[in-house]
């Protein structure tokens, strides 16, 4: 037997590097797949419905939170190792706690509070990979409600004579 059997007998730690790993071969095997498949559609001028170049950058900028997710992820498992796989903080203390909400005005005589400066690096990241996906989801929304108004404004004629059956 492997002696680093020992190692992996906590099911968190084990469900942790499940999890890196499913998400890196789910986003290997099937969505890179998928985004060339797009590209592939996008260079075929015969394809219906043809993807556009802001749609190939809004599957892409999702791509990228996925990579920044799986890279978190494995940077979990850098430092779960360092630390002879054992947690690094105890189970009480993991539970996220919300820091007090930023005022939206700065009280007088104090200055304005940096919520951002507080929390820390892999917070933050988060925070910033979830700002990234909201502007992603908005451009989509965006480019979507302009698709369906010129849809919209579509008129079909009909002659009378076809009308009648």
């Amino acid at each position: 037997m492997c002696s680093c059997v020992c190692f992996f007998s906590s099911p968190a730690v084990l469900g942790k590097i499940r999890s890196a790993v499913g998400s890196a071969q789910l986003l290997m095997s099937q969505k890179f797949q998928q985004f060339r498949e797009l590209c592939e559609e996008n260079l075929n001028p015969n394809a219906h419905p043809r993807p556009v170049s802001q749609d190939l950058a809004g599957f892409w900028d999702m791509l990228q939170l996925s990579i920044e997710n799986i890279s978190l992820k494995f940077d979990e498992l850098h430092q779960l190792k360092a630390n002879h796989w054992k947690p690094l903080t105890p189970p009480e203390i993991q539970e996220r706690r919300m820091p007090p909400p930023v005022p939206k005005k700065p009280l007088k005589g104090h200055p304005p509070l940096a919520r951002d400066r507080s929390l820390e690096s892999s917070e933050r990241q988060r925070l910033e990979a979830r700002k990234r996906l909201l502007a992603a989801k908005r451009a989509a929304s965006v480019r979507q409600s302009s698709a369906t108004e010129s849809a919209d404004s579509i008129e079909i004629y009909i002659p009378e004579a076809q009308t009648r059956l």
